[in-house]
């Protein structure tokens, strides 16, 4: 149990006291919220990047991601449910001037997947403007990494900032706290405010 005082006009209040929950709650500064959708953006563009490569360079069964064109899309869309001109799934020749793709499809019941499935979508060759690959990108692990360490940086200080926002004044030190054993002389006031 704290004892009242009274500092600045200020009462303090006791454990006795209910604070209203609006009183409590501080609001997180714009300059934290910032860093933190900087870092969540960076941490969803993981740490790959699609590069463009030839049809002829890429293996069966690899996953790619493919840039179809605007009638390809059009007719996919009745299949997919979706208009898209760019697919991603595993790519597979099927003669000279065919590909095909399968596409994963997730079943979801009240938000718990059920089951995969990989649906096949075939497309003639004059269907397919791009083909990409997915690389590991060096340049954007060293920055999601760099992001994080400034992110926990920044939550570390903020938590000093918490402990004691005043801190000791540029003269003095911080005392050392009272002794559990000593007990204060006097009377103790309590304050109960309704």
């Amino acid at each position: 149990m704290r004892q009242s005082e009274v500092r600045a006009r200020e009462l303090a209040v006791t454990h006795d006291t209910k604070i209203p929950e609006r009183a409590t709650r501080r609001r997180i500064p714009a300059k934290v919220r910032r860093v933190a959708v900087l870092i969540t953006g960076l941490a969803n563009s993981a740490c790959y990047s699609y590069v463009p490569v030839s049809l002829t360079a890429v293996t069966a069964k690899e996953d790619v991601r493919v840039r179809v064109t605007e009638s390809a899309a059009t007719r996919l869309s009745e299949t997919l449910g979706a208009f898209s001109t760019e697919i991603d799934g595993e790519i597979s020749r099927e003669g000279s001037d065919s590909v095909s793709i399968g596409v994963t499809i997730d079943r979801a019941y009240r938000g718990t997947t059920v089951g995969t499935t990989t649906q096949r979508l075939s497309l003639g060759r004059s269907e397919v403007l791009e083909v990409q690959r997915r690389e590991f990108s060096r340049s954007r692990t060293i920055l999601l990494s760099a992001g994080t360490v400034v992110g926990f940086g920044l939550l570390a200080a903020g938590i000093a900032q918490l402990v004691d926002p005043n801190g000791p004044p540029d003269n003095q030190t911080t005392p050392p706290p009272p002794s559990p054993l000593r007990r204060p002389l006097g009377v103790r006031l309590r304050i109960t405010i309704p």
